[in-house]
């Protein structure tokens, strides 16, 4: 059954990160130090390279905050995320679109995604409606057994803030576009000074892309 749970007190924030096995604190930082590698480029470097080195920096930044708390880095085909085989949880990162950490909203991912976040939101709802039918033990082969979150970050530059949520996908459209999420955790905003320029995104920002034979 499809529920649409928000937290944002940040007593409530704090325990259920705690219970998820992540801290708001790692999040954010993740999402800093990606924000701060971003304010190196110059305009000499090509418009979607900002765009790649956020998520980029996002995901390392990810992976080494966790690292202590029993999370490891993990790559299917082009599909980087970051899993805790112990929990049975996949974090990925992606830019949201401007309803990203308001509370009455329902954001959305920037940049279209490919069939391997596709899947990992099929595992969600799979996992909620009927958990029985999973496997009791997750192969490292096959992180999509697992529960996807998505930490999500919207660089807003007329407030100059970056807001961020941690939030599980429940609904993706044929446009590569998630709808809805059962769970959305509001962590809070960044404020910066920096002169910088809205992102531009290539699409499959996860670089989760999807590969067909050309005909001959």
């Amino acid at each position: 059954m499809f529920t649409n749970i928000v937290f944002s007190d940040p007593d409530e924030v704090a325990t259920r990160l705690s219970a998820l096995g992540v801290s708001r604190d790692a999040l954010m930082e993740a999402i800093n130090q990606g924000h701060m590698r971003r304010t190196m480029l110059t305009p000499n470097h090509p418009n979607i390279f900002p765009g790649l080195v956020m998520w980029g920096e996002c995901v390392a930044g990810l992976r080494n905050q966790l690292r202590p708390l029993g999370w490891v880095r993990h790559v299917l085909g082009n599909y980087e995320s970051t899993v805790n085989y112990d929990t049975k949880l996949a974090i990925a990162v992606a830019s949201g679109d401007e309803a990203t950490g308001l509370l009455h909203a329902t954001p959305s991912n920037r940049s279209r995604k490919g069939r391997n976040t596709v899947n990992a939101i099929e595992a969600n709802r799979q996992d909620d409606l009927f958990p029985e039918l999973l496997a009791p033990h997750i192969d490292i082969a096959q992180p999509e057994n697992q529960d996807t979150w998505i930490l999500l970050h919207h660089t807003d530059i007329l407030k100059k803030e970056i807001r961020v949520e941690f939030s599980k996908p429940w609904s993706i459209g044929e446009d590569g576009k998630i709808k809805l999420w059962s769970e959305r955790i509001i962590i809070g905003e960044i404020s910066f000074d920096d002169d910088i320029e809205d992102l531009i995104e290539p699409e499959d920002m996860n670089i989760d892309f999807n590969i067909t034979r050309k005909a001959s």
